[in-house]
């Protein structure tokens, strides 16, 4: 796929070490909030 492609069909190759890395924040992220909300 041509560079020009993936911009027009909006379609973007991650890397699986990139796709982790994302999951791991939303996760860390997640576990923050429940904390947060027990101060609250």
């Amino acid at each position: 796929m041509r560079k020009c492609e993936v911009y027009r069909t909006g379609v973007f190759h991650m890397d699986a070490e990139h796709i982790n890395q994302i999951g791991t924040t939303l996760t860390d992220l997640s576990a923050r909030t429940q904390e947060l909300r027990g101060y609250l």
